[in-house]
């Protein structure tokens, strides 16, 4: 896929939102960084992570009810074998997000064995919510505050800039803009996050992306394609999302197949889980 050397995905506004983030940090005892449970290695940007280094972590698989639960086992057991105990949740489940509190609550900052130390009472907590564009910081937010207060938008860079928001007596919590990588050397992990929506459409052409995504689909999840669509593999994705107009009725004027707008619903579907429950990094 030669329209991967292309890719170019760092615009300029996320320059500022770093500038800003590092001034935020300084002020914040520890950080929740969030990665999408379905590319948990593509969208864990090791950028954000050893910007960081110092602070306390609780890192967040979101999105997990969406994600292959057999291959996301497995990934959780590869990041407990390299030191970090990953929350793969489901951050719209009140379940999930108490058990998330608790362990916030439980979390000791530097700030807090100084305190203990000293004989002080506890001090309240700041943590910093990072991760990449449309990965769940705002739902996130807004599950944990128990009300609305960050807005969620299923478009990337959409996060405002949000004051410090009040959690619980002693826990606070500061919203980022997602930020991604300034340099993938891996670009099928830039690709993987534009199908997710984490990265904007238009890094790669809608047929090559959805070209990208056909490939790796029929390589793993060929029985969920042949399940929704009837699919059959063809001998090339155009011929493939073409079977796939046919079978959803989606034609043009002249009756022909509207590969175009298979390619975006298959594109969707995935995206909203009703493709089935489907991991891009194995």
């Amino acid at each position: 896929m030669n329209e991967l050397r292309e890719i170019n995905w760092f615009p300029g506004h996320m320059k500022k939102a770093i500038r800003n983030m590092r001034e935020k940090l300084a002020l914040c005892d520890g950080v929740i960084e969030i990665g999408d449970a379905r590319a948990p290695f593509s969208s864990f940007p090791g950028y954000l992570h050893r910007l960081t280094e110092g602070k306390a972590k609780v890192f967040v698989f979101s999105k997990a009810d969406l994600a292959d639960p057999e291959v996301l086992k497995r990934q959780v057991e590869k990041f407990r074998q390299e030191g970090i105990e990953p929350f793969a949740l489901d951050l719209r489940d009140k379940k999930n997000v108490k058990t998330l509190l608790n362990h916030l609550s439980r979390v000791k900052t530097k700030q807090e064995e100084r305190y203990a130390k000293l004989g002080f009472p506890a001090p309240s907590k700041r943590f910093m919510v990072i991760g990449i564009p449309n990965v769940g910081k705002s739902t996130l937010i807004n599950s944990l505050s128990g009300r609305k207060k960050a807005p969620v938008e299923n478009r990337p860079g959409k996060t405002r800039d949000e004051p410090l928001l009040r959690i619980q007596d002693r826990l606070y919590i500061h919203d980022t803009p997602g930020i991604l990588e300034p340099n993938y050397e891996d670009k099928e992990s830039i690709a993987k996050l534009a199908i997710l929506g984490s990265v904007r459409m238009d890094i790669l052409p809608l047929v090559a992306l959805t070209d990208y995504m056909l490939e790796l689909l029929e390589k793993d999840y060929l029985p969920l394609l042949v399940s929704r669509y009837h699919y059959q593999k063809k001998e090339n994705p155009e011929e493939g999302f073409k079977l796939i107009a046919k079978e959803r009725n989606l034609l043009l004027a002249k009756g022909e197949p509207d590969s175009q707008r298979a390619r975006k619903l298959v594109l969707n579907e995935l995206r909203s889980g009703v493709l089935g429950r489907i991991s891009l990094d194995r």
